[in-house]
C-alpha cells in the first residue's frame, strides 16, 4: 500500500509539513510558520504571517529580522525563538530545528505528527553537516539539483583563492565586493586580520555584522561608508567596499581598482575564480551544497519519499537522480509536472 505523505511546496515557495505547519511562506490554512532563514526568496508574505500565524525560528534569525525591518518582533507574543535541537510540542505536533549551515540562524525543520509520521524540510543547506534531520518524508532544496552542478574544489580552497585574489588586487586600487547575506559575512570572516586596509560598509550591514559577532563570528572593524572616516577612506583610494542587500551595485566603470562578486551561480566546476575582465572577477563562495552534497544529504535523512522544491533550482532533474541513484521515491513539487510524474 502506497503511503500518502502530507508534504508539498506551493507556487509561492511555501513548504507544507502536515496540516498545521508551513515554512518560509504564508498560507492561511496553517496556524504555524517556521522561518528557516532571512533570504528574500524565503520571506514570502512575512508581514501577513506576523498578523495571522504563530512564528517559530532560531534566535539568530529573529535578531537578523529585527535588525532588518521588523522592529516590533521583540514585542510580539506570536514570535517564538526555538533553541537548536530542542523539541517544541505544538498541539501534538513535535517541532525540532537543527542547523543547516547555510547562514547564521538557518535551520533544517523536522515535524513529527500525532500519528508518529516524521516530516522534514532541508531549508537551504551546506554539506557536510554535523547533524541531519531523520525523517520519513522530506522536502529538499533543489538549487544545485542538476548533475552538472558539481564542484571539483572544496569550500576551503575557494576561500583561500578569494583571499589571494584580494591580496593581489588591493595593490592596484580599491576593491568592491558584492554578495548575498551570509556569504558576505563569511567573506568578512576570511578577510578579518588578513588585509591591511579599511573595510567599508553601510549602516545596515554594520548592524547585521554585530549580530554575527554576538553569535561567535570573528569579524573585525567595519567603517560606515557615510561617516567622515568612511568618506576619507574613499578619497584615499585604498579600501575594500562591501555591498549587501539594499546597498546598491558596485561601480560599472572603474577608473582604478576591482570588482569581485561572490556567487557560485554560473561558475566553473574546476575553478572557483572567474575573470570577467581585467578588473572584474567572480569567486564561487557558496553556502549551498552542490549536486553530490545534495544526494548525500538526502541519503543521510533516511527519507522514504522526497519532494524536490520546484520553486528554486533543478527540481525535475534532482527527483529523477534521487530515484535512479538512491532508489528513493521522489517527485518535483507543484502541479506543473503532475502529468509527467503520474500525480493527481
Amino acid at each position: 500500500m502506497k503511503i500518502a505523505y502530507p508534504i508539498e511546496v506551493y507556487p509561492s515557495g511555501t513548504v507544507a509539513l502536515g496540516d498545521r505547519i508551513s515554512c518560509d511562506g504564508f498560507h492561511r490554512d496553517y496556524p504555524v510558520r517556521v522561518q528557516t532563514h532571512v533570504h528574500d526568496d524565503h520571506m514570502d508574505n512575512f508581514e501577513t504571517s506576523k498578523g495571522l500565524q504563530n512564528l517559530f525560528m532560531s534566535e539568530a534569525t529573529r535578531q537578523l529580522l529585527v535588525c532588518e525591518f521588523d522592529a516590533d518582533l521583540p514585542y510580539r507574543d506570536n514570535v517564538y525563538p526555538v533553541r537548536i535541537g530542542e523539541t517544541q510540542d505544538l498541539d501534538g505536533h513535535k517541532l525540532t530545528l537543527l542547523h543547516s549551515g547555510h547562514m547564521l540562524g538557518s535551520v533544517q525543520v523536522a515535524v513529527e505528527t500525532p500519528l508518529g509520521m516524521r516530516l522534514g524540510y532541508s531549508g537551504d543547506f551546506r554539506w557536510p553537516l554535523e547533524q541531519v534531520i531523520e525523517v520519513d518524508a522530506l522536502v529538499v532544496d533543489s538549487t544545485y539539483g542538476s548533475p552538472d552542478r558539481k564542484r571539483e574544489y572544496t569550500l576551503a580552497e575557494a576561500e583561500e583563492r578569494f583571499l589571494t585574489l584580494v591580496h593581489n588586487r588591493i595593490m592596484r586600487g580599491p576593491i568592491h565586493v558584492k554578495a548575498h547575506r551570509g556569504t558576505l559575512q563569511r567573506a568578512l570572516s576570511i578577510l578579518s586580520g588578513q588585509v591591511n586596509c579599511p573595510i567599508l560598509g553601510s549602516a545596515r550591514l554594520c548592524e547585521e555584522v554585530q549580530v554575527y559577532r554576538n553569535h561567535g563570528y570573528t569579524i573585525g572593524d567595519i567603517c560606515r561608508i557615510n561617516t567622515e572616516d568612511g568618506r576619507w577612506h574613499v578619497k584615499s583610494g585604498r579600501f575594500i567596499r562591501l555591498y549587501g542587500k539594499g546597498d546598491g551595485e558596485p561601480p560599472i566603470q572603474l577608473l582604478r581598482g576591482s570588482t569581485i562578486t561572490l556567487s557560485a551561480y554560473m561558475s566553473r566546476q574546476d575553478d572557483p575564480v572567474m575573470e570577467y575582465s581585467d578588473c572584474s572577477f567572480g569567486v564561487a563562495l557558496s553556502n549551498h551544497a552542490d549536486f553530490e552534497g545534495t544526494l548525500e544529504y538526502v541519503r543521510a535523512t533516511k527519507a522514504k519519499h522526497v519532494v524536490t522544491d520546484n520553486t528554486r533550482g533543478h527540481a525535475v532533474e534532482l527527483a529523477r537522480e534521487i530515484q535512479h541513484r538512491l532508489g528513493i521515491s521522489a517527485r518535483p513539487s507543484s502541479t506543473q509536472y503532475s502529468r509527467e510524474w503520474g500525480l493527481s
